[in-house]
């Protein structure tokens, strides 16, 4: 269906490719687990963003999977404990939370080697 109302503006095509999704990902949000970044990458790339840059592309992706797959956002819902504004606001800090830790490189361990192995 196409847009030939003159008063509604069109916005501008917006895709990324896997690639610069994934980059973005390491640079912006080093702490991400692989597997969840790369869920990110694959349903940002695969849509028109309309307008929409990377970043806030991305944004709206790891929010939506950290609300999924890291609260109790579906729980409350599922339950009609609350509406779906509510439930939003009520997982809000966690999902915050955990944004702030993905900012952050993940931290690398380092096993020590036994004395006298080298």
């Amino acid at each position: 269906m196409s847009n030939n109302d003159p008063s509604i503006p069109v916005l501008p095509s917006s895709t990324f490719s896997f690639e610069a999704v994934v980059r973005h990902m390491r640079i912006h949000h080093p702490g991400c687990p692989k597997k969840a970044g790369l869920t990110i990458a694959a349903r940002v790339s695969s849509r028109d963003w309309q307008g929409l840059k990377l970043g806030a592309a991305v944004g709206i992706e790891l929010q939506k999977y950290i609300r999924h797959s890291h609260t109790d956002y579906d729980e409350l819902l599922r339950h009609k404990m609350m509406t779906r504004e509510e439930a939003r606001a009520f997982i809000a800090p966690q999902v915050e939370d955990v944004l702030r830790a993905w900012r952050r490189p993940a931290i690398k361990l380092r096993l020590a080697l036994p004395e006298g192995s080298a």
